[in-house]
C-alpha cells in the first residue's frame, strides 16, 4: 500500500477509536499496530516491531525525571508550601487593587516550578485563594477566571511534564527546555497581572478596592513574606543546578524530592500514612505519564515506517508558504485540538509529524517545542474540554460560599486569560529571543 493509503487508513482509525472514548494508550498502540501491519503484510512482524520499540522507548536514563519531579511536587504541596506562597505574595500585593488575584498569579508561578502540572494548581488555588476572593467582594466569574486562567503556568515554568514530554519525543534537550521556558513563563505571568489591572480600571464594580493591612500583618509582614524561604532555595538549587551545569535534569529531581521530603519533616507533616499515600501517588500518576510514552514511541515508529513523516513533510513545503506562515498553521490546529484533546495527548500525537518540518527549516526545536506547549495549554481554558475549568468546577463543589457557580461563568471568566496567552504566543513567534 501507498504510504497516503495507509496514513488515511491509520488516521481515520485513530479519530474513531479516539471519539468512540477509546484511551488514548490503547487507541496508539492499535493504531500503530495496523500501520506497521499494512507496512509489512505480517502479524508477527508487526508485533515484534511494536514490542521492541515499547521495550526501548522509556528506558533511558532521563525518563527518571518523571517520577522524581512528580514526588518532589507532591511533598511540596504536603508541607504546606502552596499555602505559604500565597500568603507571601498576598501581603505584598495587599496594598494593590486586584492584588489578591495577582497574588494567585505569583503564587502560581512559584508553585509551578515544585509542580509542573497545571491541574494540581487549579485544584489547590481553588481551595485557597477563592474564599479570600468571595470575601473582599471579588466578581464569582472574575475570581474563578484568575484561578482557572493562572494556573496554566504550571506548564510552562519548568519543571514541567510537557517539557519532558517533548523533549523525550523531539530527542532535544530536556534542560535547555527548562532554560527555555523561564523568560516565556515571566511574561505570561507578568501578562496576567496587567489583565487582572485593565480588569480593576474597565470595570472597578468587580474588583473591590484593597484592605488596609491588620496590625497583626503589619507587626509580622517580614515573618509571613518569608516564610516560604525553604522551598524557594529547594527550587534555586534544584533548577539553577540544571542551568549551571551541575545536575542533569533527573538528579535535579532527586535533589529536589530529596529536599522537599526534609521540609516535611522539618514542618511536622511527616507520617506513614501520608508518605505512603504520597508514594502511591506519584508511582500512579507517573506510571500514567510512561505508559503513553510508551504508546506513542510505537506511534512513532509506526508513522516513520509507513513514509508519512516524509510524506507530510513534502506536502507542506511543497506549499511554499513562508515558514512563519506554516507555524501559524500549526498553532491553529493545536488549538483546535486542544478543544477535544488534553495537552499531552495532543503533544503526543502532532510532535512526529510537525517537529520534523520545523527542523527542516532550521528553527531551533528548543524554541518550538515552547511555543507548541503553549499554544496547547490553551487547550485547557476552551470549551468543551477546558481541563483547568472543570478541576475549578470540581473543586468547589464541597464550598458553600462558591455554591451556584457554573462552569459557563468559569469558562467566561478564564477568557481574558486565554486571549493573553494568544497575544503572548504570538509573541513568542515573532520575537523568538523570548525564548531563546
Amino acid at each position: 500500500m501507498s504510504p497516503l493509503e495507509i496514513a488515511l487508513i491509520t488516521l481515520g482509525l485513530l479519530l474513531l477509536l479516539l471519539f468512540s472514548g477509546v484511551h488514548l494508550v490503547t487507541t496508539l498502540m492499535t493504531t500503530s499496530l495496523v500501520g506497521v501491519f499494512l507496512v509489512t503484510g505480517r502479524m508477527t512482524t508487526a508485533i515484534n516491531v511494536l514490542s521492541m520499540s515499547a521495550w526501548g522507548s522509556i528506558r533511558d536514563y532521563m525518563f527518571g525525571v518523571i517520577p522524581l519531579f512528580m514526588l518532589m511536587g507532591l511533598f511540596a504541596n504536603l508541607s504546606g508550601a502552596s499555602k505559604e506562597l500565597y500568603d507571601s505574595a498576598n501581603l505584598m500585593l495587599k496594598k494593590v487593587r486586584g492584588g489578591v488575584g495577582m497574588a494567585t498569579v505569583v503564587a502560581n508561578a512559584i508553585f509551578a516550578a515544585i509542580t509542573g502540572v497545571s491541574i494540581a494548581s487549579s485544584a489547590i488555588f481553588t481551595k485557597i485563594a477563592l474564599p479570600q476572593m468571595l470575601r473582599l467582594g471579588y466578581n464569582r466569574k472574575v475570581s474563578v477566571g484568575c484561578i482557572a486562567g493562572s494556573a496554566v503556568l504550571g506548564m510552562l515554568i519548568p519543571p514541567s511534564l510537557l517539557m519532558i514530554v517533548y523533549g523525550s519525543q523531539a530527542d532535544v534537550s530536556i534542560g535547555k527546555l527548562f532554560l527555555g521556558g523561564v523568560l516565556p513563563g515571566i511574561v505570561l505571568s507578568l501578562a496576567f497581572c496587567v489583565t487582572i489591572a485593565l480588569t480593576a480600571i474597565v470595570k472597578p464594580k468587580y474588583i473591590p478596592k484593597p484592605e488596609p493591612l491588620t496590625e497583626d500583618e503589619k507587626k509580622n509582614f517580614w515573618k509571613i513574606v518569608l516564610r516560604p524561604w525553604a522551598m524557594l532555595i529547594l527550587i534555586f538549587v534544584s533548577l539553577g543546578g540544571i542551568w549551571m551545569g551541575i545536575f542533569t535534569p533527573t538528579e535535579a529531581g532527586g535533589v529536589g524530592a530529596f529536599g522537599a521530603f526534609l521540609i516535611v519533616i522539618l514542618k511536622g507533616k511527616f507520617n506513614w500514612k501520608t508518605m505512603k499515600d504520597t508514594l502511591l501517588s506519584a508511582v500512579s500518576t507517573s506510571g500514567a505519564v510512561l505508559i503513553l510514552l510508551i504508546a506513542a514511541s510505537c506511534y512513532s515508529k509506526t508513522l516513520s515506517m509507513a513514509g508519512v513523516v516524509n510524506m507530510f513533510s513534502s506536502a507542506i513545503l511543497g506549499l511554499s508558504l513562508p515558514p512563519v506562515v506554516i507555524i501559524l498553521l500549526f498553532m491553529v490546529v493545536l488549538l483546535l485540538l486542544g478543544c477535544i484533546l488534553d495537552s499531552t495527548s495532543i503533544l503526543l500525537l502532532t510532535i512526529p509529524l510537525m517537529v520534523p518540518i520545523v527542523k527542516s527549516f532550521g528553527m531551533d526545536p528548543v524554541w518550538f517545542g515552547i511555543v507548541m506547549i503553549v499554544a496547547v495549554e490553551c487547550g485547557l481554558l476552551t470549551p468543551p474540554f477546558g481541563m483547568n475549568v472543570f478541576t475549578v468546577k470540581a473543586a468547589i463543589v464541597d464550598m458553600p460560599e462558591a455554591r451556584g457557580i457554573r462552569v459557563e461563568e468559569i469558562f467566561s471568566g478564564s477568557f481574558p486569560y486565554f486571549l493573553t496567552m494568544i497575544f503572548v504566543l504570538l509573541l513568542m513567534i515573532f520575537v523568538p529571543q523570548i525564548v531563546l
